[in-house]
């Protein structure tokens, strides 16, 4: 399959990109990431569609779309064996931030980067690194000194990647109407510029109803610059929900209105891009990472399977896409096609109006880099921290820092009394809804225990997260949580240790992942 790959690709210039040095916006470096079966090609300013450099930097098992005469070679969102869902055609995704400088009374300023739908502007250097499945990239904008930083990694949904999103004032003094604009052009495999686009929570959470949505449409090619007008490809589209619009080439465009930001003031939010199966799963997604505005693009039934893509279609294929366990030939070979048809996401979190962290039922999502390990990059203190259940967890700061505080969700959250465990002593518990002062510990780590004391996980009606509120000192990288389970069943005594052993089971994550939103 490389063999096939490598004739695929486009020439291109190259700057090579390591971790923690600076690159000029107009080079072309980037990473391939995977998640189970999705694929994501990151830019190094942070926008989608990258050309890879050599077929060694794809993963082992990548397979070739057996079928997409459109795939040429970028990665966007791939789906492996059945292709890529932004790149044929127009490399059309990217984002765009403006904002007007002097406290509204100076001019309006914008920083952008996508490849065919506006390109690299605004923006000076930056720093971009990845991993086999991390990517962070920061730039900053020409025009005045805004930082905006997309710190992509693995989401407690498989299959779908989570991109941090934080914008940095640094100027000095407040920035007013501060926007974020991000468009796609959806592509879905195997015919490409033919598909259905569903939109929903957009109506929920506009500005008018107390959400951060100004603007969304079906225009995956509007210009990523916040400043121009983004527009519409199919009327009935614009600021509203709708369900498989199309079959036409469209895709997505949405602009959110943060508002002001002080001098040395963050705003931050979730990108969250994935493939699924099937449409349940697709939705299962959003319900896990707590969506609030979503975007599905999905096959139109088109005559790549024999289907006239129109009205008349088969039920099954045109509402939903071609479910997963459905028998699919090409309709002019009459060959298999390896991989499963897709639902294709692209969906944003912490934009109804509250940021991540604020309050327990918006907390901050972690990255999973392993089973049982949840990773929060750069945290920030006085927010709340919200991995999947277990028994209990063992938090860390990592690259300085002290805990400080540690608050408990109320009651609501389905827990009751939990231990606070200190160097193998229990040092205090935690009611429903209480705090406790760590303050007099000078730790960088303490583990919570018993959360399954009381709680029913069989019970749909009883939480299966655990948002903490955590308070501490310092700049820490990292916050990490390690999922525990006890080995002895009985609570801990501050007279001796608990049993606690890390889990490493590598179906951690699959039992942890059921959440009520």
């Amino acid at each position: 399959m490389l063999q096939n790959y490598s004739k695929k690709l486009l020439v291109a210039l190259a700057a090579t990109s390591l971790l923690g040095m600076a690159v000029p916006s107009t080079s072309y470096a980037g990473a391939i990431l995977k998640y189970g079966d999705t694929i994501l090609g990151v830019n190094n300013e942070g926008h989608l569609n990258y050309t890879p450099l050599d077929p060694s930097e794809l993963p082992a098992d990548f397979i070739d779309p057996p079928l997409s005469s459109a795939y040429n070679g970028a990665f966007g969102l791939f789906r492996n064996g059945l292709g890529d869902a932004t790149s044929p055609g127009c490399l059309c995704e990217g984002w765009g931030v403006a904002a007007t400088l002097d406290a509204g009374v100076g001019s309006r300023i914008a920083g952008f980067a996508s490849i065919d739908n506006g390109g690299v502007g605004g923006i000076t250097d930056g720093i971009f690194g990845s991993t086999a499945n991390t990517a962070t990239s920061t730039v900053n904008l020409t025009d005045a000194a805004i930082t905006v930083t997309h710190a992509y990694g693995p989401s407690l949904a498989m299959g779908v990647f989570q991109a941090s999103v934080t914008i940095t004032n640094n100027t000095g003094s407040a920035i007013d109407d501060v926007v974020y604009r991000r468009a796609m052009d959806w592509d879905i495999p195997p015919d490409e510029f033919n598909e259905y686009v569903t939109h929903g929570g957009v109506e929920a959470n506009l500005e008018s109803n107390g959400g951060n949505v100004r603007y969304a449409s079906d225009n995956g090619f509007a210009s990523v610059d916040p400043r121009d007008d983004a527009g519409y490809i199919n009327n009935g589209t614009e600021n509203t929900d709708f369900v498989d619009d199309g079959p036409t080439d469209h895709g997505s465009v949405f602009d959110f209105a943060f508002g002001s930001l002080a001098a040395g003031e963050s705003r931050t939010f979730n990108i969250f891009y994935g493939s699924t199966a099937n449409e349940a799963d697709a939705i299962s997604a959003i319900n896990t990472l707590g969506a609030n505005v979503w975007s599905f693009g999905q096959y139109s039934g088109g005559n790549s399977f024999g289907g006239d893509g129109g009205e008349g279609c088969d039920a099954e294929v045109c509402d939903v896409g071609i479910s997963a366990t459905a028998s699919i030939t090409d309709g002019s070979e009459g060959g298999p096609i390896s991989g499963t048809p897709a639902t294709f996401l692209f969906a944003f979190g912490g934009v109804g109006g509250v940021e991540p962290g604020d309050s327990a039922a918006v907390p901050v999502l972690p990255f999973v880099p392993a089973p049982g390990e949840f990773v929060f990059v750069a945290p920030e203190p006085r927010k709340w921290f919200d991995p999947p259940f277990a028994d209990g967890f063992e938090y860390t700061l990592v690259g300085g820092g002290l805990f400080t505080e540690v608050m408990a969700p109320d009651a609501s959250f389905g827990f009751g009394t939990i231990d606070i465990v200190i160097g193998g002593v229990v040092v205090g518990t935690l009611a429903p809804g209480d705090s406790f002062d760590l303050s007099p510990y000078t730790t960088s780590t303490f583990k919570l225990v018993g959360l399954g004391k009381v709680l029913d996980i069989a019970d749909p009606d009883f939480a299966t997260a655990f948002p903490v509120f955590l308070d501490f000192t310092g700049s820490p990288t990292e916050l990490l949580m390690s999922a525990l389970i006890i080995a002895d069943p009985k609570p801990p005594t501050a007279a001796s240790a608990p049993g606690i052993v890390l889990l490493f089971m590598g179906g951690f994550v699959a039992v942890f992942l059921r959440r009520r939103r």
